[in-house]
């Protein structure tokens, strides 16, 4: 591998960071282009850089999060393959897992 690649790797990496994070949240709470929705459970959703997708919080499931979502609170998951990578509540980032 060239040095080169290496650093087109990493930038690929850093691609996933807070600031990426909030813009989609913004979308996602206001209905901006580019949302989708699950058919299935109708939860809405945006697709990030690699794969990993910001996904609103389910009010109706039974954890303390969703309680939150049901107060009003605005709740969404960072996921790639089944994983939670953030956390956002009302704008605020938290960073679950970090990225090689």
């Amino acid at each position: 591998m060239s040095q080169a690649d290496g650093k087109q790797e990493k930038s690929e990496a850093e691609k996933l960071n807070a600031g990426v994070i909030l813009v989609a949240f913004e979308k996602l709470t206001s209905g901006g282009r580019g949302v989708k929705k699950f058919a299935r459970s109708g939860l809405r959703y945006v697709n990030l850089p690699d794969g990993a997708i910001l996904v609103e919080q389910n009010p109706q499931k039974s954890s303390e999060w969703a309680e939150l979502a049901r107060k009003g609170h605005r709740i969404a998951w960072v996921m790639r393959d089944g994983e939670y990578l953030a956390r956002v509540v009302d704008g605020e980032v938290v960073m679950l897992k970090s990225e090689k």
